[in-house]
């Protein structure tokens, strides 16, 4: 009898281990998901989670970047610019052209533009310059502000205006990256205080037609000691 009994004992470990994972007619007992998330993969745990089929998951990396490491969607939509870098060309009821590079995003909310402007009838009527701008609240944000530093010249047949630029401008995103308005205004500081101050206004307004091209139209008004001039534009944009 007590070698039966001393059987039973060292044998119990192995019963007890039965129990637990049996259950009614031997049906296995579920075991608790936190009891396998340190073994299993992120991945697996989430598919189960949503009710994925394998192979779905493993067809799309897509999915499987955001299973393993879900993108903060709020700081994207913050920070993704309403208004994009963009190329521009346009022609001025005053038979002018221009071309532009507008809002090349160096930083977090700082962006270069710069454009060249002349006359298609005299050559040595041109305006061309650049401007650093810092946007003061996200790139996201469906109304921003910036104010603007950089340099423009003036040229006019044997005269000339040049100096630093400094002013502001605004966008408003009526649907961002489809529809949008922005506007500018700066003053140019001439090195030689003869020559008067210039200032630059302009309103551009622009509609995406597709994903990389826009169509838009500007009015800019211009004064200075040169010249006192507005003009009414339209063009097109390419986002790269």
């Amino acid at each position: 009898m007590l070698i039966l009994w001393t059987g039973l004992l060292l044998e119990w470990p192995v019963w007890a281990n039965a129990s637990v994972s049996m259950s009614g007619e031997g049906d296995p007992v579920p075991t608790p998901l936190s009891a396998t998330s340190a073994t299993q993969d992120p991945v697996s745990l989430t598919r189960v989670d949503l009710g994925l089929d394998g192979q779905v998951v493993e067809d799309s990396p897509v999915l499987r970047r955001w299973l393993q490491n879900p993108p903060n969607l709020l700081d994207e939509i913050r920070n993704t610019p309403v208004v994009p870098t963009r190329l521009q060309a346009n022609f001025e009821s005053s038979s002018h052209w221009r071309i532009g590079l507008q809002d090349l995003r160096l930083a977090d909310r700082l962006t270069l533009s710069g454009d060249y402007r002349q006359s298609s009838q005299d050559p040595d009527m041109r305006q061309y310059g650049s401007e650093i701008r810092y946007f003061l609240a996200p790139m996201g944000s469906l109304f921003n502000l910036a104010p603007q530093l950089g340099y423009r010249a003036l040229e006019q047949e044997n005269r000339s205006l040049s100096g630093v630029s400094y002013g502001a401008f605004a966008v408003l995103a009526l649907a961002p990256g489809a529809a949008d308005l922005t506007g500018s205004y700066s003053w140019v500081a001439p090195r030689e205080p003869q020559e008067g101050q210039a200032t630059l206004a302009e309103v551009t307004a622009a509609y995406a037609i597709s994903p990389s091209f826009r169509l838009s139209a500007r009015y800019s008004l211009r004064n200075s000691t040169l010249t006192r001039e507005s003009s009414l534009g339209f063009g097109v944009e390419w986002i790269p």
